[in-house]
């Protein structure tokens, strides 16, 4: 009778199991790259709300994306909500790898076992062909940031470097700039003193190449290297209109450092975003010169989410804030203006 019971329990818990899901699996015909390319997609929480059906989000491409794509849609989901949020909102698409070394490297060299030099081409696959198929199929803000780890961080710095520049911001992670004989590095002076950086974020993170290796090799020694001179560079020559934060991070080396640069790269993009509600129901006009001062960082005009000031609506009422509750309200409707949820949401 026990073990009828016990069966019994398990197969209401299993019949009564739901599926946990993330993202989905999207397939694209590349005609630039000559074969199929896999990406995953990850929507915001509130994507499929009708409620706010009109909202348009940030887009992270995310290089490696195999590896990494469950890390970052945590991350981003948990720093973009509550009352607090660090960042917006945004949509995930993490690039699945076929021959990496070929696609992130951007220059052949011989004298190596494996595949080089097919930056260029990858390039004009994610912003030919990727990037407007995303925003065809997704409600896109034209608002992009590009993240790179070894070899993706050396694609997404020298992209960085491009005129213009494909995306907004870069979060680019102990790059492999020792590439061919630091190339990279050789023209980035000459880069930094001519481009014009308007709108542009980089955040680079550097790891301990040599401090966490018991006998450092050679290869250790010309990572180091490189990052050490391009970040004098940087310094030296840094542009005016480059929203530039790099970081060091000395207890972790070239694999343990993505984890922490993550969050830092992803805060450093959206530094100023968070408010303090506690605040803001008391005064509905921070919000405004916020995102401002938001905006003339990054760059683009940028405007609260309509989740985020709906929830906020919702916590001033609570505090029997009505009058700002009424304002925030009122700005929600004039940024949506087509939102019918907002227009019929309640009366005052």
């Amino acid at each position: 009778m026990k073990l009828l019971f016990y069966t019994l329990c398990l197969f209401t818990v299993f019949s009564n199991a739901q599926k946990i899901e993330i993202g989905d699996v999207k397939k694209i015909q590349s005609t630039i790259l000559n074969e199929e390319r896999t990406y995953w997609v990850s929507l915001p929480e509130n994507y499929a709300n009708e409620k706010y059906e009109t909202q348009k989000y940030p887009v992270v491409y995310l290089l490696d994306g195999e590896k990494y794509f469950h890390t970052v849609t945590g991350m981003v989901k948990n720093l973009s909500n509550g009352y607090y949020p660090q960042i917006p909102e945004c949509i995930v698409i993490a690039i699945k790898n076929t021959n990496r070394s070929r696609d992130l490297t951007p220059t052949i060299v011989r004298d190596i076992s494996y595949e080089s030099g097919g930056a260029a081409k990858f390039e004009a696959f994610i912003t030919d062909e990727l990037i407007p198929e995303v925003n065809k199929n997704y409600n896109t803000l034209d608002y992009k940031i590009l993240i790179g780890h070894s070899f993706g961080g050396l694609f997404a710095f020298n992209l960085a470097l491009k005129t213009p520049s494909p995306f907004n911001a870069y979060i680019v992670i102990d790059p492999s700039l020792w590439w061919d004989n630091n190339t990279t590095v050789q023209k980035l002076e000459q880069t930094l003193k001519t481009k014009d950086f308007k709108g542009t974020t980089l955040f680079f993170a550097n790891a301990n190449s040599i401090g966490n290796q018991k006998e450092p090799s050679k290869q250790h020694y010309a990572h180091f290297d490189a990052k050490k001179n391009s970040l004098k560079l940087l310094k030296d020559n840094l542009p005016k209109k480059l929203n530039f934060h790099s970081k060091y991070y000395k207890d972790e080396d070239h694999g343990s450092v993505v984890l922490p640069s993550l969050i830092d790269g992803l805060r450093t993009v959206f530094k100023g975003f968070r408010m303090n509600v506690k605040e803001l129901i008391k005064n509905p006009s921070l919000i405004e010169h916020n995102y401002q001062l938001l905006s003339n960082k990054i760059g683009v005009d940028f405007k609260p989410q309509s989740t985020y000031l709906d929830r906020v609506v919702d916590l001033a009422l609570k505090q029997g804030e009505k009058e700002n509750a009424k304002i925030l309200h009122d700005l929600n409707k004039k940024l949506y203006p087509q939102n019918t949820y907002l227009e019929h949401k309640f009366e005052f």
